[in-house]
């Protein structure tokens, strides 16, 4: 008879363990679903904004400091500062100018400690872009050159050190309002005796 006494309390028991259950799995699922929604609407807008006139104008201000990384033509990573120019006919990114095409072995940037780690962002055949500011702001250009990034590159996605300070950093497959150095050229595939 006791046992009959307490099977309502445990049906109830279960019904609301199993019902708890389901909620909080339902609530994982939906906190994804609208992490990932969120995410895209911020990606889209980023996109969208990245050639407003008001974005671009951010950039004429203060431009953050911009690595391209590539693989060379034997699948090594290498990189380049990238900076803003106006000697061509239309204000585009390029190479600095004190660095010829400006593409350098990529071993010891890999290594600057980054989190998350920044292996993984070297594209195969393409290239990404690396925009970066100091992590502590203490001047108003630093803090014009974070604005900068984040409004034309996009939060923040991680931190490196190098000579002892700390930077943000994010990385993207596009440049902002101009147009990108000119692509990979023919330098880049070894050349045979007597070229």
């Amino acid at each position: 008879m006791a046992a009959a006494q307490f099977a309502p309390l445990a049906a109830n028991a279960a019904e609301y363990v199993g019902s708890t259950a389901l909620e909080v799995a339902s609530g994982v699922g939906a906190a994804n679903t609208a992490e990932a929604t969120q995410a895209k609407r911020e990606e889209d807008a980023r996109q969208a904004a990245m050639n407003s006139g008001d974005n671009c104008n951010q950039l004429e201000v203060q431009v953050p400091d911009v690595i391209e990384l590539r693989r060379s033509a034997t699948g090594a990573p290498e990189y380049r500062e990238l900076e803003i120019t106006d000697s061509l006919d239309q204000r585009q990114w390029a190479p600095m100018p004190d660095s010829g095409d400006g593409w350098q072995p990529a071993i010891n940037f890999l290594q600057m400690n980054f989190t998350p780690p920044l292996g993984a962002v070297v594209p195969e055949s393409t290239s990404s872009f690396l925009a970066y500011t100091p992590s502590k702001v203490i001047t108003a250009a630093d803090g014009d050159r974070l604005t900068a990034m984040t409004t034309n590159f996009g939060k923040p996605i991680g931190t490196f050190t190098w000579n002892g300070n700390y930077y943000h950093y994010v990385v993207t497959s596009t440049l902002p309002c101009f147009p990108p150095p000119p692509e990979r050229i023919a330098q880049d595939v070894h050349a045979g005796p007597g070229l």
